[in-house]
């Protein structure tokens, strides 16, 4: 594997379940899809109210450790309130997550490749992976992690890859996961057109524009789910395409309703919704790391908050109090 920049992973601790145990969840689904709504992250749990330095030493590292065996995102999103909001407290868990994996990996040289002593950017800053056995691998003679940020890749030849300083892998097959334009580069590549064939990757060159990351001025009857500037990539995705689609469904029948056909979103009202998404994420630890959550990834690509980091209960809020207040910011013929 050759790496640039740590996978941070966390055990999914994914388990088995009978058909009489699947039964007995599907029973009470109803109850726990409404209750996802009332959590930050669309997930049936949240941050705790308590913060790091609330407990002693011992304390934290009992709760880690419960946290741990819940597996999941439980160690990212149910963690203390200060774990991606305080520097120190980050800190905290990056080190616990740190010796947990090192504890797996036998290799000293690959250890620290692959959960570094020194934190390589906030934990929880860069969407963190789940795994089940990915570190195990790593025990096998065959498996080896390359680092490539101090010894870059200098070339692909015919039967492998040379690095900067001359070393050359001798490889069957590569298997490229070079990162991805996310939140935005799909909808700019359908090569959407708009009002007077405006193209969507046009008006968005230079920066993302949508009114609350469902729909963008002259662009009418165009609407997105898990898109920019909604709660996407900040929460669970069913979550927030559900709460999404809902709206649509709702908007669409009250428009045949009142025999509408058009609704457009006015760029005043996309000009508030953007200030509003930076506003809640720039003065955050989190706000300032480099990642594909703000297009660092992609050469060229502006770089701005594209997630909305205000959560699903107060986003679900907004939107329905758009609606009910008769579309606010949007113009409707």
């Amino acid at each position: 594997m050759f790496q640039r920049t740590p996978n941070l992973a966390c055990p999914m601790n994914q388990v088995y379940m009978t058909k009489e145990e699947q039964k007995a969840i599907a029973k009470g689904l109803p109850e726990r899809f409404a209750d996802r709504n009332n959590h930050y992250n669309g997930f049936l749990y949240q941050w705790r109210e308590n913060l790091t330095y609330d407990h002693s030493e011992e304390e934290r590292e009992e709760f880690y450790k419960m946290l741990w065996k819940m597996g999941g995102f439980r160690f990212l999103m149910n963690n203390y309130y200060d774990m991606t909001r305080n520097n120190e407290a980050n800190q905290q868990a990056y080190n616990f997550w740190r010796d947990r994996v090192r504890e797996r990996v036998q290799d000293p040289r690959k250890g620290e490749l692959l959960a570094p002593t020194e934190r390589p950017h906030l934990f929880g800053g860069k969407r963190l992976s789940l795994e089940q056995d990915f570190y195990d691998h790593f025990n096998r003679p065959n498996v080896d992690v390359i680092d490539v940020r101090t010894n870059p890749i200098d070339r692909f030849v015919a039967d492998g890859i040379v690095q900067k300083d001359g070393t050359h892998h001798k490889l069957d097959m590569i298997a490229l996961a070079t990162g991805f334009d996310s939140i935005t580069g799909g909808l700019k590549d359908m090569k959407i057109s708009g009002i007077g064939g405006e193209q969507m990757s046009d008006k968005w060159a230079k920066g993302t524009w949508t009114y609350l990351g469902l729909a963008t001025a002259r662009f009418p009857n165009f609407f997105f789910t898990y898109g920019p500037q909604a709660p996407t990539a900040f929460s669970n995705g069913p979550s927030c395409i559900e709460i999404q689609g809902d709206w649509i469904t709702d908007v669409l029948t009250d428009m045949r309703d009142k025999k509408l056909r058009k609704i457009d979103a006015d760029p005043e009202a996309e000009a508030e919704w953007k200030e509003l998404v930076n506003d809640l994420i720039n003065d955050t630890p989190r706000g300032k790391v480099d990642s594909w959550y703000n297009g660092a990834n992609i050469p060229g690509k502006p770089r701005e908050h594209l997630n909305y980091a205000g959560g699903i209960p107060r986003y679900k809020k907004t939107i329905e109090e758009v609606r009910a207040n008769g579309y606010d910011g949007f113009h409707l013929s």
